[in-house]
């Protein structure tokens, strides 16, 4: 299938819809049958597909929504072009994609947590953090950049704290203030009434780097600069992408939640929209005490939950303690060549953004060396990235299909101990495309073999991002090592399959299905409150004896959880 439609013209778009057979094909969104594939909705797909990327999400909410199916209906747009594409010219066929993309739905997105999801969240010791700022530009060229961030657990404070079935909060640890008049000005910042305090925004542009690759701009800057650019990017948008990880359980998956109403409260401001008491802050207190830094806690309501398949694939184990830097050969700055980076990887985590603002982070895994690949066209530098047959969603290529923008956050915490975020815009294409454009990278995703010595299958489509900017933490990640009980591997479709996703890890049927009406009415709400404090007692009494077994897994497998109520 053709992609690059949903980045090209009417042209481009009539060779989207249209079957091999000649004849012109889309899914038909039908209350009697939503997966029936008729001419019904041709023209549609084909306005919708024309239009400026910023509009399309906008005219497919409003005309291209599939009946009673919750999810963006970006993503439902994606769905039924693969359906098509995969139907051909028999009107008799389903949407099968849209089938597994609704089966997804019903069994594992969610608005609200459970007391499975919200423990495992609250135990993560790492987050890795998206959001997009304002767009910028008009039609055709109106862009929402992609920021990412990652968020450690640091003196004890975990990287989030669930207050109760549907508000999460992260930390945010801000460099106190010396100059005059600049407490007032991060007030009005943090209520969005102002620009960040020019020692901030120095923070966030970092200093200017040599790159070894043409046409990319790179720089360096702490982890504090990265963290300060979501905040901006989440306070601006109101929402906010969280991955939830923890590298060293075993039966670890990632849990996807997306905020929204998202805003900056102090501690106290915190205690008393919650009632929590008084003590429940304090491992972030003392983390704020060591680090001489301001407390603030970015809050929203949960939008989105769903899992992400990724630490279950492999496991890490805590390495020796080791010098600051990684040392030749494993080091790695912008003036080496980029592949000797992503030539190393076997995760990479990605993040877009629709036009709406609404954003998402989502782990690529590969086996050593095959998550992501460096090409090069002329002076231009592409990551190449293949995407696998998965959930049915497509959620990351609909939000490039109204934004075609997206950020790679290489968290390297075994071979060069960096992160690394590479900035750029970014469009879906064929795996044939890939194959005429890029024919080594072709090859070398093509050498994967299954557990019986079969070819793998091919990649359903490619990510392709144009590296535009890459910026480097100054300080060094955690040091982790591989355990050889599991190493890396893929899922089913894109290699060996020795585990799976464990769909009901999260025992998501628990949750009540998503009700997209009631989420437009939360939303319109903002950001969930209780200063009564019933929510969040209750949320402790039902969560209490989850949080306890997860506790007791995580010290079974070797695995410490983030200290937090």
């Amino acid at each position: 299938m053709n992609f690059t439609v949903y980045h090209a013209g009417v042209d481009a778009v009539s060779r989207l819809v249209r079957a091999p057979g000649g004849s012109l094909e889309v899914l038909r969104a039908s209350p009697s049958d939503p997966y029936k594939i008729s001419r019904a909705y041709t023209l549609l797909h084909r306005l919708a597909c024309a239009a400026p990327p910023a509009l399309r999400e906008r005219l497919a909410e409003k005309w291209l929504r599939r009946p009673e199916a919750p999810g963006p209906a970006a993503e439902h747009v994606l769905q039924y072009a693969i359906g098509a594409q995969l139907a051909g010219a028999d009107r008799e066929k389903t949407a099968v994609v849209a089938k597994g993309a609704d089966n997804f739905y019903r069994r594992q997105y969610r608005q609200y947590l459970n007391p499975t999801m919200g423990v495992f969240a609250q135990t993560a010791t790492l987050a890795i953090l998206g959001a997009g700022p304002r767009p910028r530009g008009g039609l055709w060229g109106r862009r929402r950049e992609v920021v990412m961030a990652a968020s450690e657990s640091i003196h004890g404070a975990g990287p989030i704290l669930v207050l109760d079935h549907q508000t999460v909060a992260t930390p945010l640890f801000l460099p106190k203030l010396g100059q005059a008049g600049e407490q007032a000005r991060l007030e009005r910042w943090l209520s969005g009434r102002g620009p960040a305090p020019a020692s901030y925004r120095r923070l966030m542009a970092g200093e200017a780097m040599r790159s070894a690759e043409s046409r990319v701009r790179a720089r360096r800057r702490g982890a504090l600069g990265a963290s300060l650019e979501v905040a901006q990017a989440a306070l601006e948008s109101g929402k906010l992408a969280i991955l939830a990880l923890h590298p060293y359980d075993p039966d670890a998956m990632g849990l996807h939640v997306t905020l929204f109403g998202v805003e900056a409260l102090t501690p106290d401001e915190l205690l008393h929209d919650y009632a929590l008491a008084a003590d429940e802050l304090e491992p972030w207190r003392r983390a704020a005490d060591r680090m001489n830094a301001e407390l603030r806690f970015l809050v929203g309501g949960v939008e989105e939950a769903f899992t992400q398949c990724s630490q279950n694939l492999f496991v890490k184990r805590p390495a020796a303690p080791a010098p600051a830097r990684a040392a030749w050969p494993h080091a790695w700055s912008p003036s080496l060549p980029l592949d000797l980076l992503v030539g190393a990887q076997f995760e990479i985590f990605q993040a877009t953004v629709s036009a709406s603002g609404l954003p998402g982070v989502s782990p690529r895994n590969g086996d050593i060396g095959l998550a992501g690949f460096v090409a090069q066209k002329g002076r231009r530098t592409f990551v190449l990235i293949p995407y696998f047959t998965g959930n049915a969603v497509h959620g990351h290529a609909a939000k490039l299909w109204s934004n075609p923008h997206s950020a790679l956050l290489i968290y390297d915490d075994h071979t060069t101990r960096s992160a690394t975020t590479l900035y750029g815009p970014t469009r879906v294409v064929s795996h044939d495309r890939v194959e005429r454009q890029f024919p080594l990278v072709a090859a070398r995703i093509a050498s994967r073999r299954r557990r019986n010595g079969a070819p793998a299958d091919t990649a359903e489509y490619w990510f392709i991002q144009q590296v535009t900017e890459v910026r480097v933490q100054d300080e060094p990640v955690v040091l982790n090592h591989l355990d050889p009980v599991r190493p890396t591997c893929t899922i089913h479709a894109a290699g060996p399959a020795h585990h799976g996703k464990k769909p009901a890890y999260f025992a998501a049927e628990s949750a009540a299905p998503y009700d997209m009406a009631w989420q437009h009415e939360r939303e319109a709400e903002g950001r969930p409150r209780d200063p009564s404090g019933v929510s969040r007692r209750y949320w402790q009494w039902e969560s209490g004896p989850a949080l306890e077994a997860r506790r007791v897994h995580l010290d079974g497998v070797g695995a410490t959880p983030a200290k937090a109520s």
